[in-house]
């Protein structure tokens, strides 16, 4: 890729950020997600911690077990070591179906939101439930995903205001992108559709599900099938199908 990427950067005291695109990109998100990956499979005693972001990668080190030179040239080493713009991501995936309730008085801003994207709301609801939108990061608040990409239609801005308050498992969309919030907040995003899907719920065995390199596509249901789903949702699940994803 042009402009010097990938790069990488220091954060913090302990942190190295390899950083694959300054824009968010399929592309290089994969080159993230893949990039992690294959550098936790190396069980690198100095790198103590990896996340991911949009279009990077973090690392956090201990260069009291390593010295630091030797860190940087061991991802340096492993960035030489192909194309990471190419790479499959990583197996183990899973596809999410969410049962979602779009518009309405429980989602306000879909109607708002069509008419911006200049498509009717049949078309909009097609493209939710046909399109396996990919979890890009996970963030902002436990297990909370970025999804994406949508079509170029949806590259529409934030807010001008802030919302004060969208509920948890709310569906919102910009740039491009979709969020289930894991709690009720300010947001400055389009609330769309409301889900019962809960991204944490301590109450499960495993309490956030999603992770980076999932899908998610939307199933469209009834404000009644919603009540319905939360008057037996203790483990937070919303009526979500889970498959695994075959590589």
């Amino acid at each position: 890729m042009t402009n010097n990427f990938p790069k990488m950067n220091f954060v913090g005291l302990d942190g190295i950020l390899v950083q694959f695109s300054d824009e968010i990109r399929e592309n290089a998100n994969s080159a993230a997600l893949a990039f992690r990956h294959e550098v936790e499979q190396k069980n690198q005693s100095s790198i103590i911690e990896s996340a991911n972001s949009l279009t990077s990668a973090y690392f956090r080190i201990d260069t009291k077990i390593e010295p630091l030179d030797s860190i940087l040239n061991f991802l340096n080493e492993m960035l030489r070591e192909k194309n990471w713009y190419t790479s499959k991501l990583p197996v183990d995936r899973k596809l999410f179906k969410i049962p979602c309730v779009f518009g309405t008085e429980l989602a306000p801003q879909f109607e708002k939101v069509i008419k911006l994207a200049g498509i009717s709301r049949s078309q909009a609801i097609l493209e939710f439930t046909t399109t396996r939108t990919r979890v890009m990061t996970i963030g902002f608040s436990p297990g909370q995903p970025y999804a994406g990409l949508l079509s170029k239609k949806w590259d529409l801005p934030r807010l001008a205001e802030v919302s004060k308050s969208v509920p948890k498992s709310a569906l919102v969309c910009a740039i491009r992108q979709l969020i289930i919030f894991s709690n009720s907040t300010p947001t400055g995003w389009h609330h769309i559709g409301q889900t019962a899907f809960e991204c944490f719920n301590s109450n499960r065995q495993q309490p956030i599900l999603l992770r980076p390199g999932d899908e998610i596509t939307f199933v469209e249901i009834s404000s009644g099938e919603l009540s319905q789903i939360n008057n037996n949702n203790a483990d937070g699940l919303g009526g979500v199908e889970i498959m695994e994803i075959r590589n």
